[in-house]
């Protein structure tokens, strides 16, 4: 399943950096589930200037009480729209990770208003690839949490100096890089920056601009708390602009875990 999943890299501007497995042996985990619950918030608002004619266009007004004077405006309209959603994911850990550091896992999200779907297949790595079962619906704030659910995400032989680690990404017309540090560490409980960057040249020009805070256990290897907000703008040329912004915060609130 999982060499037949890895044919699907699902990118998405908002959420996903697909980059190639890393190599070398991973951390297991139990053989037994462990399962990962998280709330969730998530908002979506999207503001849009739609070119209605390139050349502009003309009507008539009173800018000088004549009712006969011409006016040409900029064939340009404003468009906005907003989405809010709450509620809980849940994840399932299965098994240890595979002989290339693939780690199964099950993902489902419960929201109060539209954002539901249920339990969908991942395969995620350390370097925050994920690769989705593509015949399931996965929302964009379930990847913010899946990209960091890699058994060595965070990983002391890829340190620099400065607590630092990069993760680049040249494929086709996507390329990007994702810088992380680690703000602080209490005892295996971190704080960690991540200042993402995707640019995209295909059907106009797509860049996604990403700053997130996340809370990490190392001694589980698991994020405790993720507050992402994203910017994403759209280019195309003579028809318009569209600029995004996507929030999302999540906090774990239940961890099998935690009971062993």
């Amino acid at each position: 399943m999982i060499k037949a999943m890895r044919r699907f890299a699902i990118l998405c501007g908002a959420c996903i950096f697909a980059l190639a497995p890393a190599a070398g042996a991973l951390v297991a985990r139990a053989d037994a589930p462990t399962t990962l619950v998280y709330d969730f918030t998530y908002s979506a608002n999207q503001n849009i200037n739609a070119r209605d004619d390139a050349n502009g266009s003309e009507a008539y007004g009173k800018p000088n009480g004549n009712g006969n004077d011409l006016i040409q405006s900029s064939g340009i309209s404003h468009y906005g729209g907003s989405l809010n959603d709450k509620g809980t994911m849940t994840v399932q850990v299965i098994g240890k990770p595979q002989a290339d550091g693939g780690q199964v896992v099950t993902i489902s999200e419960a929201g109060e208003n539209i954002r539901r779907a249920p339990a969908a297949t991942c395969v995620v790595y350390s370097n925050t690839q994920v690769l989705c079962d593509p015949n399931k619906t996965v929302y964009t704030e379930e990847y913010t949490l899946l990209r960091f659910l890699g058994s060595k995400f965070v990983d002391p032989n890829q340190l620099d100096k400065n607590k630092h680690w990069q993760v680049s990404q040249d494929a086709g017309d996507v390329n990007g890089t994702a810088d992380y540090t680690i703000l602080s560490n209490n005892n295996g409980a971190m704080q960690i920056s991540e200042t993402r960057k995707l640019r995209q040249a295909r059907g106009g020009s797509l860049t996604t601009d990403v700053q997130a805070k996340i809370g990490y256990d190392m001694g589980k290897a698991v994020p405790t708390s993720v507050d992402e907000y994203v910017t994403q703008r759209h280019d195309n040329g003579v028809q318009g602009t569209s600029t995004t912004i996507y929030q999302t915060t999540l906090q774990l609130v239940s961890d099998t875990m935690a009971k062993t």
